[in-house]
């Protein structure tokens, strides 16, 4: 194994450099589907992706005139093995629209805010990724 920049090296890394990725531990708000969901752990790092699938109506303009979503909305809830031990802020995007999501302590992923004036339609992609150590 060779050092890079940045790399934890840790008593887990060392041990146990090969990644390991699960597939399940997503589970979707009422009118969202998952069709993404893979954390990778390799060296007491996790990486998270998801992606969620638009299956109830439009959302019209959910970040209004300002960007901002009021109240947060709960988009997902992660296990264990996904969340942090603080709140991870990241950026979120259909493709489209872009805008914040919240991953929290307790697994709450929570939609933030979002352009302006943009719609979320019915089949849309809402992707999202993270990584913390543990």
């Amino acid at each position: 194994m060779t050092w890079q920049p940045g790399q934890i090296i840790d008593a887990d890394g060392l041990n146990n450099p090969t990644p390991t990725t699960i597939t399940t531990g997503v589970t979707a708000a009422t009118g969202w589907q998952v069709t993404l969901q893979t954390l990778d752990i390799v060296s007491g790092v996790r990486i998270a992706n998801v992606t969620l699938n638009r299956t109830g109506a439009d959302i019209t303009n959910p970040g209004g005139t300002s960007g901002n979503i009021t109240p947060d909305i709960e988009l997902c809830t992660v296990a264990d093995d996904w969340r942090p031990r603080d709140s991870v802020y990241v950026s979120c995007s259909t493709g489209i629209g872009d805008g914040s999501m919240r991953i929290q302590p307790d697994g709450s992923c929570q939609w933030l805010t979002w352009i302006p004036g943009a719609n979320v339609t019915s089949g849309s992609s809402m992707r999202w990724t993270w990584a913390f150590a543990r």
